[in-house]
């Protein structure tokens, strides 16, 4: 046994090496700690082994085993300890599923120093058992206090990873001689580390030979052939005993007979030692009475054996013994008795002898062999024999790592046996369940060298967490410590501090100079001076000292007084009280090189009002932005639209409405606010009041700071967005204002229908909106790609802004080009890279007789072109009539048609009424003055009522021709255009009373109530006291909005306001 025990290693590595070669396979490498010198993983490895000194040549070192999959193997390692000097606590072996590098924690993890015990020279081999992902042997420096012995003991490690399901046969016999030697070893103090095998080690191995089965050199090898003939033959070669033969016919038929078989010694004299025992065995046969004579065989039924000694001479007698002869035939004499089989008990001697007959004499009588007992009275030595071991007991813990134990008996020798060898009782580790484990530190690293090399810096030292594993707490406290270390200080180089501020320049006109220094903090501790220089010049002031003729003189205007300034300078004051900011104002040089102050500009100043309101929103966009529910928007909204109808005093208040509008959009935008109807109307109102009369000469102003009306499109570009966003469903919305109608509508991309404006049905429209003869066509598949698998559940949202009067804004008219149409934009969200389809906008001319139609489009890119940010391309112009163009176009944009005057038709450059107009008013007002004249001329024959309504009449008419002609050329003088349209008003009003005062007087004279009086007080009020109160009263409801046009000073066709008119005149006409 123990020679088995001695070459079994070898033997099983080289049966079945190829056989886990071929289970090997690449697998992710372990998470756990990077930060030892050197460190070993091992994967894809079933079995193998390692000496400490090639694998921990300094510490600290590690060495890990990755199991391929724990729920299929398990790791089982064996220790040989070293026999030389050993470091107590210096390795450390333990199993752990993960490592977590941010916390430097090892998770589930479980120690085997209490197993491994290195330095424990008790149990020169230690055995343990591993379940989980990673096994590793830690090789660290020793505890502060230890020597480091000048060589260390080297000791071995040997691994197997065995599959817990159909083990190799190989890999069993090896885990099975190492159970064997655990459990040999195993004490109380020190149980054996395997808790339990997938392997059955306890069944014997199969009685066959060597030569009759698989079970060779000690291995039983897998898949073999067994071949007789060449065991056979391969024996009777080797020497030795050769195979039992057959057995022979029992000796009697009855009462119990003897059968025996030989074998045959194949080996030379010399080597007669490889045949020891028995060259013939019996057995009984027949055993049943017998009725009558039995038979016998005359044969012997002694058994030979042969002696590994030289057999005795055969001629020699031995004392006390006569070999039996016969007459006719002569027998060799007895061979001595050979050696007896027992050397205590009973046993057996044989001798044998040899037929030697002649040709004349009779064959042997007698047996050839011989047999008698011997040493009957030596009483044989009975060793001590074990009993079978008792079950395992229980696990002397319930959770944890315990121990259980097993016992066996020993039977004692007799007669001067040998006691029984091996242990009598046999431990080993068990784990029933697993325990709660905190986190525990181990200690802590050495400090890391400071990180500066001079001045302050840090040291580091970290910590590694075991467990906490199966829900214990966890470590408690940091993983690394940094601590502070000085070294010295540190060179500091000296550093310039910021530059001062200039000096003010030594002079204020025709070149000065200014200084300005700075100072140099440091060096310290020998470091280098500041380079360059501590003073620095610069000339200022160098453009020419202007003439008396070139500065602007001090000026007092509206209330401000504006100090002496030169040409090319702008002066600021603050902004009137009920604002803030500055008034600017610029002086400049004429054509002949003197100095002239401009108009002031009120562009900085903002109305207190749309400064708080300014103020608002900006603190609700900020909540907005943080994602905070704001309360109020709606009402600032209703405070802005408020506001905004009643007019803006300053430049300034139209781009603080813009700003506004758009910090608006941006909360809308965000997902918690949804703006309510209200909102949307009272945003488009908002913008609508941006864009009335009263604030044309503002936005011209505004427009001096740059194409700012380009934040306006952008504007209702994102507003179109973001209610498009809004919507659910597909549907469409429509707001109407004095100025601008919007019109959103949410369609699929593969829509059925094509996209109208303005569609049928409208109801709220204006009068200017509902006569408006302006049209968009959008094709249904103007952004379809024509592809089946087009996705049907995608839409987009198109947005369609006419506005009213933005063209006066605009103020496009160059020589004599006008834009002869409103402005109309159209846009679609999400904006498409390209159209597949055109959009068509019709237009209809605002003047007639007018050439060379072009369709113009807002592009910001186009900077360099005449009209600003209006280019042509992109659209063509197909001129449909007289009085309408279509344009044509590849892309969204905002629209307009810009055209050619003709050169009568060109009033800004003329300034005078057309021809027609100044001969018909010129006729009828010469007329009706001569008329007056001659009333005038005779009036003492003719003086009646009568003649003093016709003369009232006459007067009126003449007024209103005046009125007429003046208020053609005035229609850019937005207060002297309103007074001509409201005297017109008046005018035309007091021509329709006169004519019903004439006929009331008629009436009183037919019926007789005339009275003598030359006019009654009646008549005069009638006459011009009616039409001056209904002029009041439509100026104090429309707050003069609607009186004067940007054509012409009359009343609007908007808004109603030509009813006050019409009414009455009808009124007249029916009377």
């Amino acid at each position: 046994m123990a020679n088995q025990t001695k070459c079994f290693f070898p033997a099983s590595l080289r049966c079945f090496t190829f056989f886990f070669l071929l289970l090997t396979r690449g697998l992710a490498a372990p998470s756990g700690p990077e930060s030892d010198s050197c460190s070993t993983l091992v994967q894809s490895r079933f079995f193998g082994f390692f000496l400490s000194s090639s694998v921990f040549p300094s510490v600290p070192c590690s060495w890990t085993l990755q199991n391929p999959d724990p729920r299929r193997y398990t790791i089982f390692i064996k220790v040989t300890k070293p026999t030389g000097s050993c470091v107590p606590s210096q390795l450390r072996t333990f199993q752990y599923d993960s490592f977590l590098e941010t916390t430097r924690t090892y998770l589930g993890m479980e120690s085997f120093d209490e197993i491994v015990g290195l330095c424990d020279t008790s149990a020169p081999v230690a055995f343990l058992e591993a379940g989980k992902q990673f096994l590793q042997m830690r090789k660290g420096p020793p505890r502060t206090g230890r020597q480091i012995p000048d060589e260390d003991g080297d000791f071995k490690t040997e691994y197997l990873v065995v599959g817990k399901r159909n083990p190799s046969m190989a890999a069993c016999q090896m885990l099975c001689q190492w159970l064997e030697d655990c459990l040999a070893s195993s004490t109380s103090k020190r149980p054996c580390g395997i808790m339990q095998t997938p392997c059955l080690c306890w069944d014997p191995p199969p009685q066959l030979t060597q030569a009759e089965s698989c079970y060779r050199n000690g291995v039983y090898q897998e898949s073999c052939l067994l071949n007789t003939k060449e065991n056979g033959k391969n024996a009777g070669i080797n020497g030795g005993w050769s195979v039992w033969g057959q057995w022979v016919q029992c000796s009697s038929d009855c009462g119990g007979g003897i059968q025996t078989r030989t074998r045959t010694c194949h080996s030379p004299p010399e080597e007669s030692f490889l045949c020891e025992g028995v060259v013939e065995e019996g057995r009984p046969c027949n055993s049943q009475s017998c009725s009558g004579k039995g038979h016998h065989l005359s044969r012997s039924q002694s058994l030979r054996s042969l002696d590994n000694r030289k057999r005795d001479d055969a001629d020699k007698p031995r004392s006390g013994q006569q070999s039996p002869q016969t007459d006719s035939a002569s027998g060799e004499e007895w061979s001595s008795w050979s050696v007896c089989s027992a050397t205590c008990g009973e046993g057996w001697q044989s001798r044998t002898r040899f037929c030697v007959s002649s040709s004349y004499s009779t064959q042997c009588s007698g047996p050839l062999r011989e047999q008698r007992p011997c040493n009957n009275s030596a009483v044989c030595a009975v060793h001590g024999a074990w009993d079978e071991w008792s079950p395992w007991s229980l696990c002397s813990s319930t959770c944890g790592r315990g121990y259980r134990f097993r016992t066996r008996t020993c039977t004692p020798p007799q007669f001067g046996g040998d006691s029984c060898d091996g242990p009598e009782k046999q431990t080993k580790f068990c784990n029933i369940a697993v325990c709660p484990v905190d986190g525990v530190w181990y200690e802590w690293s050495g400090w890391s060298s400071c990180s500066a090399s001079c001045s302050n810096g840090t040291m580091q030292r970290t910590r590694e967490c075991s467990g906490p594993s199966y829900g214990g707490s966890e470590c408690r406290g940091e993983w690394i410590e940094t601590v502070g270390c000085f070294l010295g200080d540190c060179p500091v180089d000296g550093k310039w501090q910021p530059w001062s501020l200039w000096s003010i320049c030594s002079q204020t006109c025709g070149g000065g100079s200014q200084k300005r220094n700075r100072i140099c903090y440091g060096p310290f501790f020998g470091g280098q001076i500041c380079p360059g220089e501590r003073e620095e010049v610069r000339l200022c002031n160098e453009k020419r000292c202007p003439g008396p003729h070139e500065i602007c003189g001090e000026d007092n205007l509206s209330n401000v007084v504006w100090k002496m300034t030169p040409a090319g300078d702008t002066a600021a004051v603050r902004c009137p009280a009920n604002a803030m900011g500055l008034v600017l104002r610029r002086c400049s040089l004429d054509e002949e090189g003197n100095a002239y102050w401009e108009a002031p500009t009120y562009m900085k100043c903002i109305s207190n009002d749309y400064r708080s309101i300014q103020s608002l929103t900006r603190e609700h966009l900020n909540k907005a932005q943080r994602g905070l529910v704001g309360d109020g928007v709606s009402e600032v909204m209703t405070k802005l639209r408020v506001t905004s109808s009643d007019g803006t005093s300053y430049s300034g208040d139209l781009l603080a409405i813009l700003d506004v509008l758009k910090n608006m959009t941006e909360i809308f935008r965000r997902t918690y606010y949804s703006p309510s109807g209200a909102d949307i109307r009272n945003f488009v109102q908002s913008v609508s009041n941006l864009l009335m009369e009263e604030n044309r000469d503002r936005w011209e102003e505004a427009q001096l700071l740059g194409p700012n009306i380009k934040e306006l499109f952008r504007l209702m570009e994102d507003f179109v967005d973001v209610i498009g966003l809004r919507m659910k469903g597909f549907q469409d919305m429509y707001e109407v204002t004095d100025n601008l109608v919007l019109s959103i509508h949410k369609r699929p991309v593969m829509g059925h229908a094509d996209i109208n404006f303005p569609m049928k049905g409208w109801r709220g429209m204006v009068d200017w909106a509902r006569i408006s003869e302006d049209r968009v066509s959008i094709p249904k598949n103007i952004l379809s790609t024509g592809k089946p698998d087009e996705d049907d559940s995608s839409n987009f949202v198109t947005g369609i802004v006419l506005y009213r009067n933005l063209g006066s804004i605009l103020a496009l008219q160059r020589n004599n080009t006008v834009l002869n149409s409103k402005v109309l934009s159209v846009a679609i969200k999400p904006t498409p890279v390209s159209l597949s389809s055109s959009v068509v906008v019709e237009f209809a001319h605002m003047y007639n007789g007018t050439t060379n139609q072009t369709c113009i489009s807002w592009d910001e890119s186009e900077s360099s072109s005449l009209l600003g940010s209006w280019s042509a391309r992109g659209c063509r112009a197909v001129l449909v009539d007289s009085f309408r163009t279509k344009c044509v176009c590849d892309r969204l944009s905002t629209f307009a048609i810009l055209a050619r005057l003709q050169s009568d038709l060109n009033m800004d450059k003329l300034q005078l009424p057309s021809v027609t107009l100044i001969v018909g008013c010129g006729v009828s007002s010469l007329t009706l003055l001569l008329l007056i004249i001659i009333y005038v001329s005779v009036w003492r024959y003719i003086r009646s009522e009568r003649s003093v309504i016709l003369i009232n009449f006459c007067l009126s008419i003449i007024s209103s021709n005046a009125l007429i002609l003046i208020g053609q050329t005035q229609t850019r003088n937005k207060i002297l255009c309103t007074l001509i349209a409201a005297f017109l008003h008046f005018f035309f009003l007091s021509s329709f009373c006169w004519v019903l005062t004439e006929a009331w007087q008629s009436y009183m004279a037919v019926t007789g109530r005339l009275r003598n009086r030359i006019i009654r007080k009646r008549f005069l009020c009638l006459g011009w006291g009616l039409p001056a109160l209904v002029v009041a009263i439509s100026v104090g409801f429309t707050k003069a909005k609607g009186y004067g046009t940007p054509s012409y000073c009359w009343l609007s066709l908007e808004g109603g306001l030509l009813y006050a008119f019409v009414g009455p005149a009808a009124a007249v006409v029916l009377v």
